[in-house]
């Protein structure tokens, strides 16, 4: 069954494109980052490549009747469903480990400047949620019969995913409260002689209020784990992280009047900070990766042994046999 599937996915022309569409973006996003920023609409595309080629590959499956011959000649449904997953698994892993290896290598200029820990664990994860969204496109390519309405429903999920995290995101942003304080008027007279007021804070005054717009209690723990559990929400906070590293090279061939560009850049990064909230959310970003890999997987398998094929008897030729096999 893994031979089958590799070679279908091998022998066809869009996995192809897909392959060299995706190391491209790889490309691209790695120089963007840089020379001025890490681009995560290029991320979004190459999720949207990801579920085309899987959605086009899978799909074929239920087109050309592949699942039900496979199921003829004795293979059970949930030994089917894991050789479509872990054949996408796998060349998902083979490929956006090389996306992810092409961005430390363009970008080797900040690896001394992390933790060797946290860029481990960002290159794993960034793995992991590629093959996360690999699952999910296998999983509905599976649960569908029609090709067309798989590479839309995976395509929309992309989209909704990253509208989605953007928004959670906007949300668990908001601060819980407001600093205010009490002001003064004040007189005072310019240099034509003329009366001026003006508003001073009065030290001591500060009070805080609640932000009406803070998502707390229950909602705040279903919101977070969403965005957790979301492939993008840990683009967003790579994103978020790369923004205080980036744009290397534009900070060396800009130098300004009486520093070096090398100067430059030291004094641009010198006030970053890895605090250990930012490491315990990579941390927990490797865990929530883990967790969806497996609900999807264990999701997929379960449905997929319940899912009917057309019924019937059907005759399948073994060697110079023809043999009648009852199926479902």
């Amino acid at each position: 069954l893994l031979r089958a599937c590799l070679r279908r996915y091998t022998h066809n022309t869009i996995f192809w494109i897909a392959i060299v569409a995706s190391l491209g973006i790889a490309v691209s996003i790695a120089f963007g980052a840089r020379k001025t920023f890490f681009d995560d609409a290029m991320v979004l595309a190459q999720m949207i490549v990801n579920a085309i080629f899987i959605s086009w590959v899978v799909g074929k499956e239920f087109k050309e009747g592949i699942f039900r011959n496979k199921a003829i000649v004795g293979h059970s449904k949930g030994n089917i469903f894991l050789s479509e997953l872990l054949s996408a698994l796998g060349i998902s892993f083979v490929l956006y480990l090389l996306c992810a290896t092409i961005f430390v290598v363009v970008n080797s200029y900040e690896v001394p400047l992390l933790p060797n820990d946290l860029i481990v664990k960002i290159f794993i994860d960034y793995v992991l949620l590629n093959m996360c969204l690999s699952a999910i496109f296998v999983t509905i390519s599976c649960l569908f019969t029609q090709q067309a309405l798989i590479a839309i429903v995976n395509i929309a999920l992309v989209l909704l995913m990253w509208i989605g995290s953007q928004r959670f995101y906007a949300e668990l942003s908001q601060p819980q409260y407001f600093e205010q304080f009490e002001t003064v008027n004040t007189e005072w007279i310019d240099e034509n002689g003329n009366i001026r007021y003006r508003e001073e804070k009065i030290e001591g005054s500060e009070y805080l209020v609640d932000n009406p717009t803070y998502v707390g209690g229950v909602k705040r723990v279903v919101y977070d784990t969403i965005y957790k559990l979301s492939p993008y929400g840990h683009i967003i906070d790579f994103y978020h992280f790369n923004m205080d590293w980036h744009g290397y090279d534009y900070f060396i061939n800009n130098p300004t009047e009486g520093m070096t560009g090398e100067e430059m850049w030291e004094l641009v990064i010198g006030d970053n900070e890895i605090t250990d909230e930012t490491l315990k959310k990579f941390d927990m970003n490797l865990i929530y990766s883990c967790v969806l890999l497996f609900a999807v997987s264990g999701f997929g398998y379960i449905v997929f042994r319940k899912k009917e094929f057309t019924k019937g008897r059907k005759y399948v030729k073994i060697g110079d046999k023809q043999t009648k096999r009852t199926f479902s």
